[in-house]
């Protein structure tokens, strides 16, 4: 028996793709959704430039579409298959730099052609999770719950020490479930107009203010949750349910049940660099945001109120006193917050959650654990969501985010770019731990 036939038994939606038997010595496997694509073989280029691994490496690119997508895609999508084929054949024939005297046995590369999946249910998150599920059965074969998932987009390109650098970091972090390693969008070139890349220096420094001020806030779940830049450890894959199929938001929501399981680490040794590309491939995210821009770029980019991170820090600073507290220091506590968030607490039962939690908790990190498990991510973007439609506005980006820097006792930068810079190397000087 495998460590995942039970997850493959009830969560899995197809069998097997690949039918070849996997390397002995497989660990690492990336997976890469692919729809509507050209130019798949330069995120191939990078993975197979990087460093050698001491273990075997697959790619596994699921080149999907929905069988209500027009024609014209799926010829296509084929043609997207049929490059990825040459670009086998191609590296099939080389010696190369991973020391292997056959280079398919160290690095494989496995082409999952879904042209047909259900029309309601098609999109990003499916695609995923069949690539991950595919991942997972490859490990089971192996029985090697160990195995390292790679989550990876179609545009994005990776460092040289992709593989090697997390070598390094299991060395130090051996019981590790999850890894998110640092991203950086492109911010100038010749490939987009200049505006885009004015539109993505917003973009990008919003994820990073909005990550950092959970952080300053005391949220323990606050890591940035891009689809291209994590990977989680097999086992940990399955113990979480896997991956949803949301047609966007995938990533989000399916990092926040692994957070639950701790033991997650920010990875600043390995950068990957996503794409500023307008799309409309998914309903939100990188693509959709700099299609808005491009319609609205003489527009103030706006962002959530720092405020609202000020009235989450005194909730999350109370959240120790909660525990076995009697109902009347409850009260008192609830008092001393924000009107809005005391409010929204009621809307959600915060009270019959609190006596929940502490009849179910034996100790503080176990309280800790349940409290942060249900004011996680989701009800926290509810209760921001709240607090700008009955109470604060939201303000332009640069405010906000060099406000944060001035609570946090930073000097703020004078522009945009620079805001970017400083907070980039605020993500990649102090790593959070779980």
């Amino acid at each position: 028996m495998g460590f995942a036939d039970s997850y493959l038994k009830k969560h899995r939606l197809y069998g097997d793709f690949i039918s070849r038997v996997p390397n002995g010595e497989l660990g690492y496997s990336v997976v890469i959704p692919c729809y509507d694509e050209d130019g798949i073989t330069k995120v191939l280029d990078s993975l197979w430039d990087a460093e050698r691994p001491r273990h075997a490496v697959e790619v596994i690119v699921v080149v999907n579409a929905s069988d209500a997508d027009a024609p014209d895609l799926h010829i296509r999508n084929r043609q997207t298959v049929e490059e990825i084929e040459q670009w086998v054949r191609h590296h099939q024939e080389e010696i190369d730099h991973w020391g292997q005297k056959d280079p398919d046995e160290a690095f494989q590369v496995h082409t999952l052609h879904v042209p047909d999946l259900p029309a309601e249910k098609a999109g990003a998150g499916l695609a995923r999770k069949i690539g991950m599920d595919e991942a997972v059965a490859r490990f089971n074969r192996l029985d090697r719950p160990e195995g390292w998932i790679f989550s990876l987009d179609a545009d994005t390109t990776v460092e040289p020490n992709y593989f090697t650098e997390l070598e390094r970091t299991l060395e130090k972090h051996p019981p590790l479930n999850a890894g998110i390693f640092h991203f950086e969008h492109t911010l100038e070139g010749n490939a987009y107009e200049p505006s885009l890349y004015e539109g993505i220096i917003r973009y990008e420094l919003f994820l990073r203010y909005y990550n950092q001020a959970l952080r300053w806030a005391g949220y323990p779940y606050a890591f940035q949750t891009i689809g291209s830049a994590f990977c989680v450890r097999a086992e940990a894959y399955t113990r979480q349910g896997g991956m949803n199929t949301k047609r966007a938001g995938e990533d989000f929501y399916f990092l926040n049940k692994v957070f639950q399981l701790g033991h997650i680490l920010d990875i600043t040794g390995i950068t990957v660099w996503p794409s500023p590309r307008p799309s409309s491939r998914v309903l939100f995210g990188t693509g959709p945001e700099m299609i808005k821009w491009s319609q609205n770029n003489d527009q103030p980019y706006l962002t959530y109120h720092p405020d609202v991170f000020r009235a989450l820090k005194t909730f999350m600073d109370q959240a120790n006193q909660y525990y076995k507290a009697p109902e009347k220091d409850q009260e008192s506590l609830l008092e001393k917050l924000d009107p809005v968030l005391r409010d929204f607490l009621t809307s959600v039962n915060f009270r019959g959650e609190l006596h929940r939690i502490n009849n179910n908790c034996n100790s503080l990190p176990a309280f800790r654990k349940h409290f942060f498990h249900w004011f996680n991510g989701l009800r926290i973007i509810r209760f921001i969501h709240t607090t700008h439609e009955q109470a604060l506005s939201k303000i332009p980006l640069h405010q906000a985010a060099a406000q944060l820097l001035e609570w946090m006792g930073q000097s703020p930068a004078e522009n945009y770019y620079n805001l970017l810079q400083f907070y980039r190397e605020i993500e990649k000087r102090s790593p959070k731990i779980l």
